[in-house]
């Protein structure tokens, strides 16, 4: 029996936990829960990161999948993750290699339909070498810093806010807006993209994970899911490293050129500081590792960034139980999840295709 796609994704962070946990015991997979120890989801529910891991105990390779490293896209990847885990995909793969699906990097914005962490951390600006001053720079930031993140949504405020990004891009560009707000910034806690200036309990947990499943193996790939830059439905397949590189060139491999890097202007993506992707290369070496992102347009930019900017204030400023929060939530998932048959199946499809490739390079 032919399982419909739309079938494997979820309408809440609970509803996909329960989905994925399920496929997990019914395909015989190792399962691990790590309970984020200092938040709680709506109705002050547990939330956590799980674990799922298939294979040969002497595997020799290892794919890994991770799902919601930006809340509200968690509905992406873990629609993905469950597909490959009820369709028998994940276990056909596991005769010749180790599979790691690690669902909800980020529990707290998942649970909550916000990008960003218990912290206003935007955990794919978290995983900078090392914390230590200097941190990187953005000065484009600094100076939009107060219409970036307004602390107040009053009328007024948004619009001089919305003016003043928009009079940035008419000088420098839309490309430079974008590069200043989304590129990461350390020096302001309540703004968007803010990096941390510390490892935040997401990072320091898939770096155990992957301690404990895929440091030491010979080959391992990781991709990491995510939504809201791009044609929808289009899925990019994006490389933090430059086309000169020994990275570049591992990615080549499976990918060919399909792959498009933040580092010579080809993605929908700006340069960014403090990746995962960098750093898990980091943590794998000396391994031969190919770390990459999947990119699925959802809608407009400007949408995007709207919807985005006001759950940072609700994060920051308000009530995430309040009577605001409910449309503001709610607008955050559409802008990073549209729940459209045709989308899921799109969404599916092309990762099917990405995934299964990996896969086989790896078998």
């Amino acid at each position: 029996m032919s399982l419909a796609p739309e079938t494997f994704f979820a309408h809440t962070y609970f509803e996909a936990r329960d989905k994925f946990l399920s496929a997990a015991a019914a395909a015989g997979a190792h399962v691990e829960t790590h309970v984020l120890p200092h938040a709680k989801g709506p109705g002050g529910r547990e939330i956590a990161m799980d674990c799922a891991v298939l294979g040969p105990q002497d595997a020799t390779t290892a794919l890994v999948v991770i799902s919601g490293t930006h809340g509200p896209e968690g509905y992406c990847g873990s629609g993905v993750q469950v597909g490959l885990l009820e369709t028998g995909l994940a276990q056909d793969w596991a005769q010749k290699l180790r599979i790691v699906l690690i669902h909800a990097h980020n529990p707290y914005g998942f649970s909550w339909d916000s990008r960003f962490n218990e912290d206003n951390i935007d955990l794919n600006r978290n995983y900078l070498k090392s914390f230590e001053p200097p941190r990187p720079t953005n000065p484009h930031y600094d100076l939009l810093a107060p219409w970036a993140a307004p602390a107040s949504r009053d009328e007024a405020s948004l619009q001089e806010a919305q003016g003043k990004l928009l009079a940035f891009a008419g000088e420098h560009g839309f490309p430079a807006l974008q590069a200043a707000l989304t590129g990461g910034q350390y020096n302001h806690p309540k703004g968007v993209y803010y990096g941390g200036i510390a490892p935040s309990w997401s990072n320091q947990t898939i770096h155990k994970i992957l301690g404990a499943h895929c440091v030491g193996l010979n080959q391992v790939v990781t991709i990491d899911m995510h939504t809201g830059l791009g044609p929808f439905g289009v899925g990019e397949i994006i490389t933090e490293a430059a086309p000169s590189s020994d990275h570049y060139q591992r990615q080549a491999a499976i990918w060919g050129d399909e792959i498009r890097s933040t580092k010579d202007g080809s993605s929908v993506s700006a340069d960014l500081s403090g990746t995962m992707d960098a750093a898990l290369v980091r943590a794998l070496d000396p391994a031969w590792s190919a770390c990459i992102a999947i990119e699925f347009g959802t809608v407009d930019t400007m949408s995007v960034f709207l919807a985005t900017q006001a759950a940072c204030w609700l994060h920051c400023y308000g009530d995430p139980s309040g009577p605001e929060a409910c449309q503001i939530q709610a607008d955050s998932r559409a802008a990073f999840y549209p729940e459209t048959d045709e989308w899921k199946n799109m969404v599916w499809t092309r990762s099917l295709d990405v995934i299964g490739r990996a896969a086989a390079y790896l078998a």
